[in-house]
């Protein structure tokens, strides 16, 4: 195989094969040179989890988690929920209280650790985590 010269203007690749005497020239699209990227979408992204969280009081909210997220994640979203409470000032919800006196639970395991996989405590879709004291 070799490349062929090519006019200034065209960018397009080209190659040439010969065998017994017969030579063919053909285009090259540079996705097919690239090895970064591929023709084939080889993964879809992942539905986030639904979950619902259970308050103390009895209420409950639902959030959406990535289904490969962490404990710090589904906190992350947890606040999230409540994003439209003052960030300073009267009213201001301080996260870092709330998670040192409560914390979240799954099937009776309480969900300590920021950085362990929700499919370490195979938390599923459509689950309810409930939130709890962390001094129970």
């Amino acid at each position: 195989m070799e490349v062929l010269k090519r006019d200034e203007e065209d960018v397009s690749p080209r190659f040439s094969f010969q065998k017994n005497g017969s030579s063919l020239s053909c285009v090259v699209p540079p996705f097919l040179l690239s090895p970064q990227k591929s023709l084939y979408y080889n993964k879809l992204p992942e539905e986030p989890l639904n979950l619902t969280i259970l308050k103390l009081d009895g209420s409950s909210f639902d959030i959406k988690v990535a289904r490969n997220g962490t404990v710090a994640e589904l906190k992350q979203a947890v606040e999230s929920v409540f994003s439209h409470f003052p960030k300073t000032g009267t009213g201001k919800v301080s996260w870092s209280h709330v998670w040192g006196h409560f914390c979240l639970s799954y099937d009776e395991r309480k969900l300590l650790t920021d950085s362990d996989l929700l499919g370490t405590y195979r938390i599923k879709d459509g689950d309810k985590v409930s939130s709890h004291s962390s001094y129970f």
